[in-house]
């Protein structure tokens, strides 16, 4: 029986580690799954309502009784816990760190509080306690916040556990012999995937007494829980601030010069707030304002929309930065005014580039996990599996051993011309050369299934760890609106499919210049090609009719044989790079 660890790196480079039986593997460093696969910055593929930008947390208060992020020595001063399971207990981890799941609660938030996910064999009762905590009877109002990571799926009431765990917060004013429930995550909607939800829980009855607050997963076959930004503190009076921008969404369609702006505000005081200032801003354009006449209850939402007159001119393409606050009189608590939203409008142009960093705009590109299991492609950060940088994007295996992969990932929208050489260009590489992956690339018309018609690059065997490139040169058949789509087909029980700094760009079209003192034979060849220079041949690479790049390697040699019994029987084009020229010379393989 092989053994199965999720590993976290902090910032001493400490391992702490949370495991999971498993077959041999090892999680991508740096990120930690979920049943329900986090899609970090992506807009999965059947997400009608597309991506909603959520703005950071609020710690409103006029007195607060305790804060805590989980970022500082684990466990934090004071607290305790009660464990039933030592592996799959709470502890100090880091759920991935994609926008707009995880930094968009807190920037500065480096960990929190995780517990992992268990199996149906296994029978969680895990327990995460305050110290004791005490209020004053002459507070006006007394609330717990905290934001909470979890997905519906696998709770009892979303059907795929056996039976499922849930989260319930308690409290308890007699030192823990006896709890009051608070908060059930199995009593909430239905939602899809993996992601952060705020809770806010109005404890003004405990004002007077000492009390202790915890968070206890129970139950079997659960998902992974993550609990952060916990605060106790008697809130303002007046705390006011938008929370998400809903609309527009980012289209590869032009937009209008007169496109709605829909914002959702949230009244984060303990009075009713109404007739304030409400404004959005694009760019470094003049904000538009207008003043919200309705009334917002203590802790409600609503939601405005900027219409007519104040309507967004988004006719022309291009990225668009949204930001949108209040300005309410009295405001108690300013950070928590304002969110952004970044939309990109129309069709991306050549070239492009991607390299899934925390500066690079995601907009547009889709997931679509096409045989619906719980694992998909999915955002990650950690140098050490980055070709550069600290981003990466990879498909996670299905860890019940039997489910092959069969998800894309799809780029936004690109437009392409009829008769222009386009090259392909990305890093890929397995988790592990002991768990082979497997990729195909295809290019079409639509981000779907159907709409890949015509394959660019096949991976059927991944084993190599050292970030190999593919580079492939294509043509459209019209000029148009085209979609790249990256297709994850490893078998069961693989490992992690890692791709990075995919880029497109135009190439000039691939001609010989036979007039060279360069030469190779036989031609047609069959099994061996063997390849002389009077001068030192620095790199060689061999492109198939289809623009396919199936052989590069850099040397330093006058001569070489290259092995061409693999390769299919057909035309490629041989480019030679010397010291002094270029050269490039078409042959035959034959069998």
């Amino acid at each position: 029986m092989k053994k199965f660890t999720l590993f976290f790196l902090a910032i001493s480079f400490a391992m702490v580690s949370f495991s999971q039986t498993k077959i041999g593997k090892t999680t991508v460093n740096d990120a930690l799954l979920s049943k329900t696969q986090l899609n970090g910055m992506l807009q999965t593929y059947d997400n009608s309502q597309g991506t909603v930008y959520y703005a950071a947390p609020s710690h409103p208060s006029k007195v607060s009784y305790m804060t805590q992020n989980f970022d500082g020595t684990w466990l934090p001063t004071s607290w305790t816990t009660t464990v039933l399971l030592t592996a799959k207990t709470w502890g100090q981890g880091n759920p991935a760190t994609p926008t707009p799941t995880f930094t968009t609660i807190d920037p500065t938030n480096v960990y929190s509080a995780i517990c992992p996910y268990c199996l149906p064999t296994e029978t969680q009762n895990e327990w995460l306690k305050t110290p004791s905590i005490t209020g004053t009877a002459a507070a006006t109002s007394l609330f717990l916040k905290f934001w909470l990571g979890f997905s519906y799926d696998y709770l009892p009431a979303g059907g795929l556990g056996a039976p499922g765990a849930t989260l319930q917060c308690k409290i308890s004013t007699n030192g823990g012999t006896s709890w009051t429930t608070l908060w059930d995550a199995n009593t909430v909607s239905a939602f899809t995937g993996w992601g952060w939800r705020e809770v806010s829980c109005d404890i003004s009855a405990y004002k007077a007494n000492p009390f202790m607050i915890a968070w206890n997963v129970v139950g079997a076959d659960g998902d992974l829980f993550a609990l952060d930004n916990v605060s106790i503190a008697e809130p303002a009076a007046i705390d006011a601030g938008v929370t998400a921008i809903t609309a527009p969404l980012t289209t590869c369609n032009n937009l209008s010069s007169a496109e709605n702006i829909v914002v959702t505000i949230k009244n984060n005081g303990a009075s009713a707030i109404s007739n304030f200032p409400v404004s959005y801003k694009i760019n470094s354009n003049t904000p538009v304002t207008v003043t919200y006449t309705g009334s917002i209850a203590s802790a409600g939402t609503a939601t405005y929309t900027f219409t007519g007159a104040n309507a967004a001119n988004l006719s022309v393409a291009g990225l668009y930065k949204i930001k949108a606050y209040t300005s309410l009189t009295g405001d108690g608590v300013h950070t928590n005014d304002t969110t952004t939203a970044n939309l990109s409008i129309g069709t991306a142009s050549i070239p492009y580039a991607m390299g899934f960093e925390a500066t690079d705009n995601l907009a547009g590109w889709t997931v679509l996990n096409n045989n619906a299991d719980a694992f998909t492609w999915s955002i990650y950060t950690g140098v050490k599996y980055a070709h550069t940088g600290l981003g990466f994007a990879a498909y996670p295996y299905n860890t019940n051993g039997t489910t092959a992969a069969d998800d894309w990932l799809f780029t936004k929208c690109i437009s392409m011309f009829a008769g222009t050489n386009y090259r392909l260009r990305f890093y890929y590489r397995p988790f592990a050369n002991t768990f082979p992956e497997a990729m195909n690339v295809n290019i079409g018309t639509a981000a779907s299934v159907v709409g890949m018609t015509t394959q660019l690059v096949d991976l059927p065997n991944i084993t190599d760890t050292t970030y190999p490139v593919s580079n492939t040169v294509f043509t459209v058949p019209s000029s148009g609106t085209y979609y790249i789509g990256f297709h994850a087909k490893s078998a069961a029980d693989e490992d992690y499919l890692i791709i990075d700094d995919i880029s497109i760009d135009i190439v000039a079209d691939v001609a010989e210049n036979p007039s060279s003192d360069i030469s190779l034979f036989p031609n047609p060849a069959s099994t061996m090609l063997t390849i002389n220079s009077p001068e030192k041949i620095k790199h060689i690479k061999v492109i198939n009719l289809l623009g396919s790049v199936v052989f590069e390697q850099d040397i330093f040699t006058n001569s070489l044989q290259l092995n061409t019994a693999d390769y299919t029987k057909g035309i490629y084009f041989v480019v030679v790079t010397t010291e002094k020229q270029n050269f490039t010379r078409k042959i035959q393989i034959i069998k």
